[in-house]
């Protein structure tokens, strides 16, 4: 009776301890990870066209659209970005067009044009 009586509460330890290791480590799984952005090729670029679009146009950027990367050469590549600015009342629309040096990242021109 005492051998059986010692297995018993054994049996209970073992498996309240199991319980609680799976309690435990199933609220690990159930905490979210953290949620880490990486900042996109094109931000830097972006950034330029938005500043030099405000200073152009002296109008404030609404939204913003990157519409892509062409490479013009093995050195040379283009970004395009379509912005929509706000001066007092009036709406527009603009394409900005970003070419640089994709080897060493140096500005080399920024274009403008207005969107119908």
């Amino acid at each position: 009776m005492k051998y059986l009586f010692g297995s018993l509460v054994k049996r209970r330890i073992i498996i309240s301890s199991l319980l609680m290791i799976l309690c435990s480590s199933s609220v690990l799984f159930l905490t979210p990870a953290p949620q880490v952005h990486a900042e996109p090729g094109y931000a830097k670029w972006g950034a330029i066209a938005v500043t030099k679009a405000q200073s152009k146009y002296g109008a404030s950027v609404k939204d913003y659209a990157h519409i892509g990367r062409t490479s013009l050469s093995d050195s040379m590549a283009e970004e395009k970005f379509r912005l929509l600015m706000k001066k007092e009342d009036k709406e527009f629309t603009i394409q900005v067009t970003v070419r640089f040096n994709s080897q060493t990242n140096e500005l080399a021109s920024v274009d403008f044009s207005k969107v119908d």
